[in-house]
């Protein structure tokens, strides 16, 4: 995405936090950005695509930060949990998130709707697969149920906290609902049978990922990331990897030209040569997406 196109972005999302998207008109969008209505039509075909690419934007601006905050801390998978959810929460108040979705909610317009929902549904895995990282192996069945319970229990205590006007901070409702999870995964959850079969779980999450590759691309290099820095005890190795990984990274999401894959493919087989990242689970998955990111690409 070039300057120019982030630019219009920008001032379209301020318009969609001032007057709401349904008031904001193309018009307003022209005149705040500074542009003709041919220069707008070079980028987006109307203002539904242009909220599709803000939304994408800002999606990936915060998979970005979130998965950066985790390489900076070595606090416990939960306390570090905990962090970045209370981080997302602040971002989507931050960047009125909600209340721009709340406002295209009235429309009949399929793409924006399905996106919204593909975004839930990003949201759910990645606190699925966070929980898989926290809780003990053992409770592995019940842990979408966890994830659907915690996201469910946040999202209503934030609104209802919203709608009462009290002075409940995000940061207590993340912890509170945390521990209510903890919980029922240590009591409750554990010695029931799960709500939900594990393989439609799976084949859902496996239809829904092309949807979002780009941001999937993100967390599973962040999660190799942290892997190699916290298995690869050999300074030069460690170092060795994570330049290969950020090489991968930079040329694959670079703005203006197509991946190069002979040099992507040329690190990567380096990459995997280095133990004990060969063979790992987080190798494994890394592979898998990037190939399909790359092949839609």
């Amino acid at each position: 995405m070039n300057k120019k196109q982030q630019d219009i972005l920008e001032e379209a999302h301020k318009l969609f936090i001032e007057k709401g998207y349904l008031d904001t008109s193309i018009q307003d969008i022209l005149e705040r950005s500074s542009i003709s209505k041919g220069t707008f039509y070079k980028y987006f075909s109307s203002k539904s695509e242009l909220l599709l690419s803000l939304l994408s934007t800002l999606q990936e601006s915060m998979i970005v930060k979130r998965e950066k905050l985790a390489d900076e801390h070595t606090d416990s998978d939960c306390h570090m949990f905990e962090k970045q959810m209370i981080f997302m929460m602040h971002f989507i108040a931050e960047n009125n998130i909600s209340k721009i979705i709340e406002t295209t909610l009235v429309l009949n317009e399929r793409k924006i709707f399905r996106y919204i929902e593909e975004l839930k549904i990003s949201t759910l895995n990645w606190i699925y697969k966070r929980f898989q990282q926290i809780f003990p192996k053992g409770n592995y069945p019940q842990l979408f149920d966890g994830a659907v319970l915690f996201d469910g229990m946040l999202n209503n205590v934030l609104r209802t906290n919203k709608m009462l006007n009290t002075s409940l901070t995000i940061e207590h409702a993340v912890r509170y609902c945390m521990e209510h999870i903890k919980g029922m995964m240590e009591k409750e959850i554990g010695n029931k049978d799960p709500l939900f079969d594990e393989k439609v779980i799976a084949s859902l999450f496996e239809e829904r990922k092309d949807e979002h590759s780009s941001t999937e691309f993100i967390r599973v290099t962040a999660a190799l990331k942290r892997f190699v820095k916290n298995n690869v005890a050999d300074e030069t190795k460690q170092k060795e990897c994570l330049e290969f990984i950020t090489f991968i990274y930079d040329e694959v999401l670079q703005d203006n030209a197509s991946p190069r894959k002979f040099i992507i493919n040329s690190s990567l087989s380096s990459l995997e040569q280095i133990e004990p990242v060969t063979g790992s689970d987080e190798m494994e998955e890394y592979k898998r997406v990037l190939t399909k990111f790359i092949r839609n690409s």
